[in-house]
Order: C-alpha cells, then structure tokens, then sequence
C-alpha cells in the first residue's frame, strides 16, 4: 500500500504546522481554526505585513518538522518539561486566508467579522494569521457577535493603538485600533489590559487610557513581576465580568534588535523569551478564546526571526488545546 513519506520542511502545502486545509462549514465545536488575513491597507509605517500569513505558515512547518519526523511524535521542552504532541484528527485546521480588498476596507473588514463570527459561532477556536493590527477591530466585533457574550481584550503591544483621528492617515489606522474597538462599544474599556508597553507614548493616548480605566502593565513591569503574575493580572483585569478574552500579540512587543520583521522599529521591548513564557501562561487560562499574531513583515527580518518566534507563539497558545501538552 502507498504511503507518501515525510516531506522536508520547504516542500508541501504551505498550512499552519502542516495540518490539514478545511472549510468554514466543515469545523466542528472544540477544533482551532487558522485563517490568514493579507491585509496592510491601514498600516502607517514601513510596508510588508501583508506577508506575514505565508511567513508565519512557512516557519510553523520549521517548527514542526522535528515533531512529525520523530519516533515518538513528540518534543519535549528542556525549560519547562512540556511536551508537544501530533494534534488529533480534525483538532487543528487551516482556513487558509480570507478574501482582502485592497481597495474596499469596509469589505475587508466585513469579511473579518463575518469569518470570526462564524469560527465562534460553531464552537471553534480562532487563530488569525495578520496583517497589520487594524484587523484586531473588526475581528473582536466577530467574536463577540458569535458567541453573543460580554468579550475582554488583552493586547501585547509597546504601543497603545489608542489614537484618534490621523492628519493623514485619518480614522481608520493600525495607531487607532484599541480606540476605535472601545467606540463600538464590542468591549468597555475597563476590560482592555495593555503588556509590554514600553517607551513613549503621544499624551493624548495615556490620558485616554487612564481615563477610561485600563489596564496598562509596562514592559519593565513584566520583568519585574515575572511572566506568570503579569499574565494573569492581565487576564483578571480583561475578565472581569466577561464572557471570555481575545488575546492579540503585535510582535512589536519584541524588541527590533531581535525581531526586525515588523514595520516599526521599536528598542527596549521584551525579548523573544519572555514573550514565549507569556504564551506559556496565557495558554493556561481558560477564558481565552481567540487569538490573533499581527504586524509580522518577513522582508524586513532576512533572519526569519520575526516569524518564527510569531509560529512560535502561536503553539505555546494553543499547545494544551491542540498538541496535548
């Protein structure tokens, strides 16, 4: 009987960690669902993150190479003692990338909120492959549409994303995210917890936030505290009162000199490390129930670290829900 043997990692179907491709309709309650979203029409700065869904796809298949080629099916984790298995059948999918317009935002987002809305909708576990950061608005709206709860948000940025109107790029914009999410009223402010703010923000942005009681946790105080004790302060503070959490990981939380692959260069932000530990951590609580990895620009790291650590992080979320850890 033929079997097809082990490809390496840069040949195949170029799918999250190499799981099976699936359908909206075909995704069943428990199961988590990768999509992507080329989208870099809102983004302000240095171009490329419209790449970031077939990076991150590409260094996930890395990433996992060894666990499918092992005798075992299994990697074990020297520093914590997790272990990593091959996800079950139908436990991990890949939606491959949503529709985009480049030139109709209102129809890119609206593509956003429908496909979360229905992700949720069937009991799925979304995982959103960014894209710059303006898609964290409409896919919140999505999630809160489809599941009909009261939603928090924690967000891993160094920056806010918290401004008003642009004199260029005017109100819609990867730097008004967070603003224009609060606005629609999908999540209350006093549910928004900020990790790893770091470096100087515009004072209209951190009045706002004060203003409307958020939660902000510095980068310094994450090294302060340790990654377990500001993780779950960021989840008590998004949970409050809430349904479940959307967790959203901007990877210029990291540091440039680590991770130069996205479009703005950011110094003193959290090293790759303590951003795993923070996955590590966020992956135990149970209320979170999405997740999305944006400003990922792949051209602009020549290293590959930027998505690495991006696939990376995605696993250490969804480890205990897909990989048996």
């Amino acid at each position: 009987m033929y079997e097809r043997d082990l490809l390496p990692s840069f040949a195949g179907v170029n799918t999250f960690a190499r799981v099976p491709e699936a359908a909206l309709e075909t995704l069943g309650a428990g199961s988590i669902a990768v999509a992507g979203v080329a989208h870099d029409g809102t983004s302000s700065s240095r171009q490329g993150v419209r790449q970031g869904p077939r990076g991150i796809r590409e260094a996930s298949v890395d990433f996992t190479y060894d666990l499918y080629a092992s005798t075992r099916k299994a990697l074990f984790h020297v520093g914590t003692g997790r272990i990593l298995r091959l996800p079950a059948e139908g436990a991990l999918v890949d939606l491959g990338d949503l529709p985009v317009y480049p030139m109709d935002l209102a129809q890119t987002l609206n593509q956003c909120r429908r496909t979360a809305a229905e992700i949720v909708g069937r009991g799925a576990f979304p995982v959103v492959l960014g894209g710059d950061h303006y898609i964290t608005f409409p896919l919140v709206q999505g999630v809160v549409a489809g599941t009909g709860g009261r939603l928090g948000l924690v967000q891993l940025s160094t920056q806010l994303d918290l401004a008003d109107r642009d004199a260029v790029w005017g109100r819609e914009w990867h730097g008004a995210t967070i603003r224009r999410l609060v606005e629609s009223g999908a999540v209350d402010p006093r549910n928004v917890a900020f990790v790893g703010i770091q470096g100087y923000v515009t004072y209209p942005e951190w009045e706002f936030a004060r203003a409307q009681a958020m939660t902000v946790i510095t980068a310094d105080e994450v090294r302060a505290a340790g990654p377990r004790a500001a993780a779950q302060r960021a989840v008590a503070a998004a949970g409050a009162g809430c349904d479940a959490v959307y967790l959203s990981l901007d990877i210029d939380v990291v540091d440039s000199g680590y991770a130069s692959g996205t479009g703005d260069v950011l110094v003193g932000g959290l090293t790759p490390a303590e951003v795993l530990a923070l996955m590590r951590e966020f992956s135990q609580a149970g209320q979170i129930a999405a997740l999305d990895v944006v400003e990922v620009a792949p051209g602009l790291d020549q290293r590959g670290r930027s998505e690495r650590l991006a696939a990376e992080a995605i696993i250490e979320l969804i480890a205990p829900r897909a990989f048996s850890a």
